[in-house]
């Protein structure tokens, strides 16, 4: 790794070139023709390590960059990527992102950010640490983490599928005709390892993993082994169960496919086409009143945080469910036009989110359970079965059976079906098991009721 000093030095210089890359970008732009334009260029490079066996697989070193330009006629718009950053390239991409604005019709939402709206304070978020660059170091983590694995397999585990470890660096600008300018760095580091458990032939397999900005922030190898072990051995003996209407209990893994479907669901997009069961929904109760629905762009280190959006709008917290009650939909500057509303950040990418419930209704997982007396609790979600306009909702699922508050058997190879709606209105309880490896902070969820395919 490098010292602190050349590590500084390093992302200077890339700061720097990118950013004279897009201000040389934007002029050209204007003097080309263009009445506004926009342009988005990133660089980065880290490595990644994969282990087998307790030997080495494979070890990538990865380099990229590219750059998307958009340029306005009036109210005409037109995009060009290109991932060669030399001054020819960029010319021949701005040219082509205005013929394509030549081409195309007038709409009256299309164009930069409102100028008052655009973000002008750029604090330090805690986003960029130095990462790992030294290949034998890499690939030391990842071997280790792989023959941890194996050296405790146990009774039920049958052979580690490999570790891996990744670590990597990225730098982006985005600058705008309006004098906007930005330019973002972050690091983030990966670890994680797969086993391979067996009974009564049949295979299953669990994983454990890290994630950190701060490389020195990663779990310990064996807190990962840990994890992965429990996955596995909580899979084998899997079955199906009889078809029927039973309490579910999804667990904060998949309590999360949850909120993100309310995020898709209140997306500006979303609402303006029509296409969302929730368009309409804005001031009226979608989840029970003991629940709140926070988002924060601006949390220190966060893995989703931002001071400014696609567009360069700046981010700030909000509350987008209070109480119950839908305050916000997700709005970037197009669609916040198309809606007659005003852009709140939402171009591109998804914040820091946090799902929090009055104590009342805090269970501990084991709590829920208990609460419930009978049911599923799902680990794991398949399939694409949603409809987010009418709000049907199935999906395949695994997990396991639970009577009387505890657990009876691992089951696999069920659908549970209901509707988002009804759904999200039926909330029973949460639990406080959130994960801090993610950047939708949310514990488990009880349903009263959902219908669950099996045998």
């Amino acid at each position: 790794m490098p010292g602190a000093d050349d590590f500084g030095a390093e992302v200077a210089r890339e700061r720097e070139r990118l950013l004279g890359v897009a201000d040389q970008a934007v002029r050209w732009a204007r003097q080309k023709g263009a009445t506004a334009c926009e342009f988005d260029v990133g660089a980065g490079h880290g490595l990644s390590v994969t282990s087998r066996h307790g030997e080495v697989e494979n070890v990538e070193f990865n380099r990229d960059h590219g750059a998307t330009i958009t340029t306005y006629l009036g109210q005409r718009s037109g995009s060009a990527s290109t991932t060669d950053l030399s001054g020819g390239a960029i010319q021949e991409c701005i040219e082509a992102a205005l013929q394509i604005a030549s081409c195309t019709d007038e709409d009256d939402c299309s164009g930069l950010c409102d100028p008052d709206l655009q973000c002008t304070d750029f604090p330090d978020l805690g986003l960029l640490y130095p990462i790992v660059t030294d290949p034998d170091e890499a690939v030391r983590r990842a071997v280790e983490l792989d023959r941890l694995a194996l050296g405790g397999l146990g009774p039920g585990l049958k052979d580690s599928d490999g570790a891996s470890f990744d670590s990597h660096l990225s730098c982006t600008v985005l600058a705008n005709s309006q004098g906007f300018c930005s330019a973002i760095s972050s690091a983030i580091n990966f670890s994680d390892v797969t086993l391979l458990g067996e009974e009564g032939g049949r295979m299953q397999r669990g994983s454990g993993y890290s994630v950190a900005r701060d490389f020195n922030r990663l779990y310990s190898p064996q807190r990962v082994v840990d994890e992965a072990v429990r996955r596995t051995l909580g899979k084998l003996g899997a079955r199906k169960i009889k078809t029927g209407e039973y309490a579910v209990i999804f667990t904060e893994g998949a309590a999360r496919s949850l909120w993100e479907i309310l995020r898709r669901a209140i997306s500006g997009g979303a609402v303006y086409r029509g296409l969302t069961f929730l368009a309409g929904a804005l001031g009226t109760p979608i989840l029970p009143g003991w629940v709140t629905v926070r988002e924060d762009p601006l949390v220190a280190g966060g893995l989703a945080s931002a001071c400014h959006d696609r567009d360069g709008v700046r981010t700030r917290p909000m509350e987008l469910v209070k109480s119950g009650v839908l305050q916000h939909y997700l709005l970037s500057s197009y669609s916040s036009r198309k809606l007659k509303m005003v852009s709140n950040g939402h171009a591109g990418g998804r914040y820091n989110c946090f799902v929090t419930a009055d104590a009342a209704h805090t269970r501990s997982l084991e709590g829920l359970m208990a609460e419930a007396g009978e049911g599923i609790v799902v680990e794991s979600l398949m399939g694409q079965g949603i409809n987010l306009v009418s709000g049907n909702y199935s999906q395949g699922a695994s997990g396991y059976y639970f009577k009387g508050g505890e657990r009876q058997y691992a089951v696999q190879e069920i659908t549970i079906a209901s509707n988002l709606r009804d759904m999200f209105r039926d909330l029973a309880l949460l639990g406080d098991d959130t994960d801090e490896r993610c950047s939708m902070q949310c514990g488990s969820v009880l349903l009263p009721r959902m219908s669950v395919s099996g045998t």
